[in-house]
C-alpha cells in the first residue's frame, strides 16, 4: 500500500502519483512546494500558478492580462509571459487532462498555507492477502485471488 500525493491541481483534480515516504507529496510536487516556500524577490508583482494543466494556464493568462491592464507589468514582460504560456500549452499532454482523475471535495490547510487533498491509500497487487481492510474494500475479490471463503464470509454475500 502507498499514499497518493495530496497536491490539488488548479482544476480541482488530485495528483495521481504516489507520495514519497513520510511526505504528503510526490517527488515532483515536493520539489515544487519547497521552491514555492523560498523567499520571492521584491519584483514579483504577480503570482502565477504551477503550469501543470490547461486550467492553470487559463488562470495564468487571466492573471497576466489583469496585471497588464492595471499597469503592474509592462507590455514587454506581458508578451514574454504570454509566450511562455504558449510554450507550456504546447507541452501539456491533452490526453492526461481527460484521464480518470479524482476531483477533490475537501481539503486541509497546513500552518504554512499549503492546501492538501485528503489522505488516500492505494493498494498494489498482492496487498490483499496481508491487508486488514479487505472486508471493506470494493476491489477485494477472494475468489479471484484463489483464497477460500469461510462459511461466515459466504453467508454475508
Amino acid at each position: 500500500m502507498f499514499q497518493l500525493c495530496r497536491h490539488i491541481k488548479t482544476n480541482g483534480q488530485r495528483c495521481q502519483s504516489p507520495a514519497l515516504s513520510g511526505s504528503a507529496y510526490c517527488y515532483f510536487h515536493s520539489r515544487v512546494h519547497t521552491m514555492a516556500k523560498a523567499k520571492s524577490s521584491i519584483w514579483d508583482d504577480i503570482k502565477l500558478p504551477l503550469l501543470e494543466d490547461t486550467a492553470s494556464i487559463q488562470v495564468a493568462i487571466s492573471q497576466i492580462t489583469a496585471a497588464f491592464l492595471s499597469s503592474r507589468i509592462d507590455a514587454r514582460r506581458t508578451g514574454l509571459l504570454l509566450y511562455a504560456l504558449q510554450i507550456a500549452s504546447h507541452n501539456i499532454d491533452r490526453a492526461s487532462s481527460r484521464e480518470d482523475s479524482e476531483t477533490v471535495h475537501s481539503m486541509t490547510v497546513t500552518g504554512e498555507g499549503d492546501e492538501l487533498a485528503p489522505e488516500k491509500e492505494i493498494c498494489e497487487p498482492g496487498d490483499c492477502a496481508s491487508c486488514n481492510r479487505c472486508d471493506t474494500c470494493d476491489e477485494y475479490d477472494p475468489e479471484e485471488k484463489g483464497e477460500e471463503l469461510t462459511k461466515e464470509e459466504v453467508a454475508k454475500m
